[in-house]
């Protein structure tokens, strides 16, 4: 290349350079400010022998042939056998099958079955990709070639490195590939550096603005290997369920708003903000006695310290605790459904246990049934803000005087964790929340329900543990888990994140929680007697919780006003999918364009808000199982039938459901 055609390159990757800042100013600030004034340090763009832009590192050219040409190669390979995550649904046996929603995926899974090899082929092969994630930019010209040879709709750029960032920004002008995805409606976003779980949050964050149904097949393009990649990589592998996790269904959540009217009209009052109320205990140990194997470990020192530190027992964790002897100063329940009371009243007919429901505190989440809560001596409520109940509270709340803690699911332990934060607690000891075990047939505490002769689940429970995962240990180096232990670990340590003020102790064999300290609990030094210790509870609980503004009066006036906007919603949300679709992207751009609708829900009024977490899980569910299942069709004929027969499905299954609310919402729980 002679000096002329060099300078003239030089030229137009300096001109590319401009375009590029111009339009991260525009559309991505926050990037833009990053690298407009940007020097890299060690890696940048040159000019190679062949006159091609080519990567200059430790004093060589990273691309030993022409990087379009490698980016070509690459590309063939990806479209030939491609990297992709896939969503996926457990179902019932139909004997345990108790809601239309199962019922109803459980059909559709059916169907597939009946009519396909129920296997995936290849889904680069689709006329269009919904969702491209690109690990590792290089000079970018991999997305640039994508997007020539296919339809793609939405996709995400992770470059660990910002050098090599600066370097894309040379070679590859990225206004026509954003303005391409979305033109098309889709959206076209970039991630520099950080940790593999910026990425995990980055995507779900994409995949909660733009349609959970994307999940249903995300491809991965890995550009070069990287230490960052391969984490990032192996965190997708490790947690990529939860992006998937605990959505809800219509059904559940009129459960939960049922029983969250039936306990406001019973009066248990609700849990205030912590600076409303002096907590005089604050500084004292408090103990989460949850139901994992290592509770077992801990119950002859809880039993020797039950005058010198503060009890917090969770779900089936009461029986275990009250058949050693050990009596918890509060009690902690968070599942909606009815048949709880049977769960809790095992432990009057346990032989051994002197203690009665009706001697104990209870603090449960606002959608635990009433017929629970009105076994025990006190009972009161915690909001549970990412729920249709804890929204309804929220929405008649207009002092803000209540706490609506984030994280406090999808277990017991979440919920006991966020009412001893609410509380204004400092010190907390973790027991038996192992989320997880070192061997299958120690799954939790002996001492509990689950080894019973007469348990009648422990076929389901044991079925639940099979499909283990490894992780980190708190005191070895791996234990088993299960994608809901591991979801409620992650919920925990997000919750812990927001509250670095609180000191936490995990004394569990179980799995390593990121935010806790490690101690083993014969190490536990000497403590001291909490003088009074259960007149100042019940004077911190009373202090703590108020029915201000629950009226009888203000609920029936607010539920009048939640049905009309959940007529209103429904109607128009149903009015987009009420066409038939003639192909898979159709009916993916109208499930982007329902979820848009949800979204305006959530960022509306406290009404929409409660409206939005009434029907959002069923919705997420439905469009994102539909979209999976849809791509085991490769006859695309017997596809768009299979497609529309299960959006009718569907459709109708949500009328039913939106008649069950109208009729049922002020009664008891169906189960």
């Amino acid at each position: 290349m002679d000096a002329n055609q060099q300078e003239l390159t030089k030229m137009m990757l300096q001109a590319t350079l401009l375009a590029n800042l111009a339009l991260l100013k525009e559309q991505m600030p926050a990037l833009y400010e990053v690298f407009k004034d940007y020097s890299p340090t060690d890696t940048g763009v040159a000019i190679d022998a062949l006159g091609n832009a080519n990567l200059f590192n430790n004093n060589e050219f990273v691309y030993q042939d022409s990087p379009r040409e490698f980016a070509c190669k690459q590309l063939t390979q990806f479209l030939d056998d491609p990297l992709y995550f896939k969503y996926e649904l457990n179902h019932q046996e139909d004997k345990d099958i108790l809601f239309e929603h199962a019922a109803l995926l459980k059909s559709i899974y059916n169907v597939r079955a009946s009519e396909t090899d129920n296997k995936i082929n290849n889904p680069a092969e689709e006329k269009r990709l919904d969702f491209v994630c690109f690990l590792g930019g290089g000079l970018g010209y991999q997305i640039e070639e994508l997007l020539k040879k296919k339809d793609v709709l939405n996709v995400f750029l992770f470059e660990p490195s910002k050098d090599t960032f600066y370097a894309l920004l040379h070679c590859i002008e990225l206004r026509p590939l954003f303005n391409k995805c979305v033109a098309n409606g889709g959206h076209f976003s970039i991630r520099v550096a950080g940790s593999e779980d910026g990425v995990i949050n980055e995507i779900s964050k994409f995949l909660f603005e733009h349609g959970h149904f994307n999940i249903s097949q995300i491809l991965f393009f890995k550009h070069y290997d990287s230490p960052l990649i391969e984490k990032t990589i192996a965190r997708i592998k490790d947690v990529g369920h939860r992006w998937s996790a605990g959505w809800g269904f219509f059904e559940d959540e009129i459960i939960g708003l049922s029983h969250t009217i039936s306990n406001l009209k019973a009066g248990f009052p609700v849990i205030k903000k912590a600076e409303l109320f002096k907590n005089k205990l604050e500084n004292s140990p408090v103990f989460i006695a949850a139901n994992g194997p290592s509770l077992d470990s801990a119950i002859d020192f809880l039993k020797a310290n039950q005058s010198n530190v503060i009890i917090v027992s969770c779900g089936t964790a009461l029986k275990a605790l009250l058949v050693n002897g050990i009596k918890p100063d509060i009690h902690i329940e968070m599942e909606r459904v009815a048949f709880l009371l049977d769960w809790v009243e095992v432990v009057e007919r346990t032989e051994n246990i002197d203690t009665k429901l009706e001697e104990l505190n209870i603090i449960a989440l606002n959608t635990v049934y009433d017929g629970v809560l009105n076994r025990f001596k006190s009972a009161h409520l915690l909001s549970k803000i990412n729920d249709c109940g804890g929204r309804f509270i929220r929405a008649l709340d207009a002092k803000n005087q209540f706490v609506y803690p984030e994280h406090s699911n999808p277990t017991v332990s979440n919920t006991a964790l966020a009412v001893v934060i609410s509380l204004g607690f400092k010190k907390v000891y973790l027991t038996g929340t192992d989320f997880g075990f070192v061997s299958k047939d120690h799954h939790h505490s002996k001492h509990s329900i689950y080894f019973d002769k007469d348990f009648k689940h422990k076929e389901t429970v044991e079925k639940g543990i099979q499909d283990g995962m490894i992780v980190k240990g708190n005191f070895r180096d791996e234990v088993q888990t299960t994608p809901i232990f591991d979801s409620s670990k992650g919920n925990i340590e997000l919750l812990l994140q927001d509250n670095l003020d609180v000191k936490v102790f995990n004394t569990t064999d179980g799995a390593f929680i990121r935010y806790t300290e490690p101690m083993r609990i014969e190490d536990i030094g000497a403590l001291e007697v909490i003088a009074d210790k259960q007149n100042e509870i019940s004077s911190l609980l009373k202090k703590g919780a108020s029915l201000e503004q629950l009226s009888t009066g203000n609920v029936e006036l607010k539920i009048k006003k939640i049905k009309n906007t959940t007529k209103y919603a429904l109607e128009q949300l149903l009015s987009y999918t009420s066409v038939y679709f003639k192909t898979r992207e159709e009916l993916a751009d109208v499930f982007s364009i329902q979820n848009k609708s949800l979204l305006t829900l959530r960022n509306g009024n406290d009404d929409d808000r409660v409206v939005y977490w009434l029907i959002q899980g069923s919705f997420r569910y439905f469009q994102a199982y539909i979209m999976t299942s849809s791509y085991y069709y490769h006859d695309l004929d017997k596809r768009v039938e299979f497609m529309n027969a299960c959006v009718e499905a569907f459709n109708e299954h949500i009328k039913g459901i939106y008649l069950e609310f109208i009729q049922n919402y002020n009664k008891p729980a169906k189960v």
